[in-house]
């Protein structure tokens, strides 16, 4: 099994086309699945706490409530604006674990690595990555702490106003620089965390945090435009992608249409009557960048329609669509951290990922070797 990688820039041009895998685009749609269903509950109890009608609420919102809500409440606030997100983006990075994770096991050799597999891989990683960032958090407000009491002895008279301005400068400032350091870096983390938690073959917290910090610190640029590269290339593929799609579904319309006639269509209907085709993340999708007027127009799919259980069965069928472009775009995403990781490893510490061991592979004998010395004692 060629498992081969150019540690350089080379290795990471064909990140597109390694993260086109079933298996990938399946684990991404799981998670951001999984995700999007914790903000829809999260977010709709929110809405209820805040006295919204649930029907009425879902009316409106569907199952995409991104919308800029004003709450009363601060704990409906909380929750739609930050816990919402922040456990979708969380459940989202565990997904980014498990895509990662069959990325190094083909790099080590394990092309049979499978989606079941990293689905499982990534959900016994949650803990440790959930301490990762707990403890780089833990250490941003115990610099704040300090920040807090340097402030009350600025309050003592005449001496305070004097030890506040001698400090300024040392340390008082370069701790806040390296505390606003940490706090980017907690910032990108989102990329690089689990990245990190996955390659880990220790398991270890202290590991996870320190390749996080090394893989940003050591190799900054590099990390950087690996990044933009692949942010770029999983919005131009997943554009391609949507496209190439959507051709698919007017080519499935049409060759139907011949045998069903306008019942097809009605059922095509009913199904797009039911998703936010107009919505700035439908916008997105297929446009290919934000401020280019280069894309394609939904306006080509059947409009009208009627509320139907077909109609119904046919708005799951073209939501599951629509996912898995998103997890395609995801999985080109994990994919290009996960090879810049290996690129950034192997400059930073002359560490190949393709010399490890799988972790989950272990080479079974069809027919396994003869011991001639104990068939002869047999004999």
């Amino acid at each position: 099994m060629n498992n081969s990688l150019e540690y350089n820039f080379k290795g990471i041009i064909p990140v597109p086309a390694k993260a086109l895998k079933g298996k990938k685009i399946f684990v991404a749609s799981f998670f951001l699945l999984a995700g999007l269903i914790i903000y829809d509950i999260i977010a709709y109890i929110a809405l209820i706490v805040e006295g919204f009608d649930i029907a009425e609420a879902f009316g409106r919102f569907g199952f995409l409530p991104f919308s800029y809500i004003f709450f009363n409440s601060a704990i409906a606030f909380w929750m739609y604006n930050y816990i919402a997100p922040i456990l979708a983006v969380f459940v989202v990075t565990v997904g980014i674990i498990s895509i990662a994770q069959i990325d190094f096991e083909t790099l080590r050799g394990n092309p049979f690595f499978s989606g079941r597999q990293a689905i499982s891989y990534g959900f016994s990683r949650i803990r440790r990555l959930f301490l990762s960032w707990t403890a780089v958090l833990i250490f941003i407000l115990f610099i704040a702490l300090l920040g807090v009491i340097v402030g009350l002895i600025a309050r003592i008279p005449y001496i305070g106003e004097i030890l506040y301005s001698v400090f300024f400068f040392f340390p008082n400032f370069i701790v806040a620089l390296f505390a606003v350091l940490i706090i980017i870096i907690l910032i990108l983390s989102v990329l690089i965390m689990p990245v990190a938690v996955s390659a880990d073959r220790v398991g270890e917290s202290f590991q996870s945090i320190l390749e996080t910090f090394l893989t940003f610190t050591r190799q900054p640029i590099r990390w950087i435009l690996y990044t933009a590269y692949s942010l770029i290339a999983a919005k131009v593929a997943a554009f391609v992608f949507a496209w190439v799609s959507f051709m698919a579904i007017l080519f499935l319309h049409c060759i139907t249409w011949l045998g069903g006639g306008d019942k097809i269509t009605g059922i095509i209907a009913s199904g797009v009557k039911h998703l936010p085709i107009d919505s700035g993340i439908v916008a997105f999708m297929t446009n290919i960048f934000p401020g280019i007027n280069f894309g394609f127009d939904l306006s080509s799919l059947p409009p009208g329609g009627t509320d139907s259980i077909a109609g119904y069965i046919m708005t799951v069928s073209l939501f599951l669509i629509f996912l898995i472009i998103c997890g395609y775009a995801l999985s080109v995403i994990a994919t290009g951290q996960a090879y810049a990781y290996a690129v950034i490893k192997k400059m930073r510490d002359d560490h190949k990922i393709t010399d490890e061991k799988p972790l989950f592979y272990e080479e079974e004998w069809v027919n396994p070797p003869i011991d001639e010395d104990k068939n002869k004692n047999d004999i």
